[in-house]
Formats: structure tokens, sequence, C-alpha cells
């Protein structure tokens, strides 16, 4: 029996030695919104994002798995230690110690028809408007102000839906990071129904808001302090901006 043993003895040994992270790797539980293409598509699992993670971890011992989730409800099982890590978090949103170095930048814009025109943040007083979840929290304070006083004023967690209610006169504004707002625009656009007819010239932005910086975060400090290593690197030898460059976006 002894000499049986042996053989498997030194075939584990050399799993062991050659494949370390698929037999140790970690799990790693990530929340992420519901999809926000191009940086989160759910349908394929992928995205600016979602890939920056993979990239990030790959071989590293740990194994990404993404849960998606409203965005309010990935902050309270993050806070409560029922996810390992979520994205997309401004300083001031978790305990510091969790957040990795900036990660990403939105561009949040506001999206009206060409018959409304917005200029400032109080021209949104009186109208309907939808936002993304937290919006108020992280677009500052007077447009917190204004969506406090003004009750036509809704988060909503899918984002899908603000583009479709806008350009069927159903809102008069949505607030939404830029591209996100015309990958879905042109999904409508390409997918409209009969008698249906969208188009790009339709719509007017308005840039009221400076760039949004994003952090991931991490509860296990080893995941982030490799997260954060990681990531230097990608950017330094390229394929953090190859990333972007596969759904046809700059870092």
């Amino acid at each position: 029996m002894k000499g049986a043993m042996k053989p498997i003895a030194r075939m584990l040994l050399l799993l062991a030695i050659f494949l370390p992270g698929q037999l140790l790797a970690q799990p790693l539980k990530v929340g992420v919104s519901f999809a926000i293409p191009p940086y989160v598509i759910e349908g394929d699992n992928r995205g600016i994002e979602l890939d920056l993670l993979k990239e990030a971890f790959a071989g590293s011992g740990y194994e990404p798995s993404f849960e998606y989730l409203p965005l309010e409800r990935t902050f309270r099982l993050f806070e409560s230690g029922k996810l390992d890590a979520i994205i997309n978090v401004r300083p001031g949103m978790v305990d510091p110690l969790f957040l990795t170095r900036p990660v990403i930048t939105f561009h949040n814009r506001i999206f009206s028809l060409r018959t409304t025109h917005i200029s400032t943040l109080d021209d949104l007083h009186s109208k309907r408007v939808t936002a993304f979840q937290r919006a108020r929290i992280i677009l500052g304070g007077e447009f917190a102000t204004m969506a406090n006083q003004n009750p036509h004023y809704e988060e909503v967690a899918k984002q899908q839906g603000q583009v479709h209610q806008l350009m069927r006169g159903r809102v008069d504004a949505v607030v939404l990071e830029e591209r996100v707002f015309y990958y879905y625009l042109d999904q409508l656009i390409a997918t409209a129904q009969a008698g249906e007819r969208y188009e790009r010239n339709q719509v007017r932005q308005a840039d009221l808001f400076p760039p949004t910086v994003y952090h991931f975060a991490f509860r296990s400090a080893d995941a982030l302090k490799l997260f954060n290593a990681r990531l230097e690197a990608m950017k330094k030898d390229g394929s953090y901006q190859r990333i972007f460059e596969v759904y046809g976006a700059k870092p």
C-alpha cells in the first residue's frame, strides 16, 4: 500500500507546484452594480472594470466572482462583511482603509431631449429627473439640494430604463455616465420597434459635473495590496489601456 501511495503523493506535489492558483485559489466575492456597459456587461460577465479585476488577480491565488446587485445593496453587504470587494467607491463612502488607489474616471452628464434646455442645476428643480443610485451623494451639495427639493426626482438601479424613459418622453432629464448613456442609446436605436425612431441628434447633453474618480474597495489588506501593485504594473505595461481599447474607449 505504501508503494502505491508514493506516485499519488508525487502527483499531488507536482500539481501543487505547477497549479498553485487553481488548487489554492481563494474566492473573492465582488459586488458590482447591475449592468453599466461598457464598464460592466452582466450577460457576458465582462466589461472594462470586470476585465481590470480579472487581469489584476490572474494567477494570484485569488479567484474573483461577481455578484450583480443594486448599487445600494452592494455597499450594505460589503459593510456587513458579506462581500469581499466592491467597485466604484469614492472617499467617504466606506472606511478609507479599504480603498484602493484611483482605478477609473467616470464622466457624469445630464441628458435631455433637444426640446428641453438645461444649462444649470437650477433648471432641474421643476423637471422629472432620474439618476443612478447614490447620485445625490456623489455629485455634490448643489445637486443634492436639487434632488431633495424636487418631488419628481428619483434614483434607479437599472440604467437602461433611464434611457428608454427619456427617449419615450416619460422623464425630462436623466443623469448618467456618458459612455453608459450612449451604449444604451445606440442599443435602443438598433432595436427600435415599428413606429419608433431614435437618433443621437435628438439628445442634448449638459456637462455640469467634474469628472468622478472611483476607487475599488477590499476588506482583505492582502487583496488590497496585491490589487494596487498589479494596477500600477498594468498601467506601466499598457495592459490597462488595452482593456479600455477592447471596448472602444480610452482611460
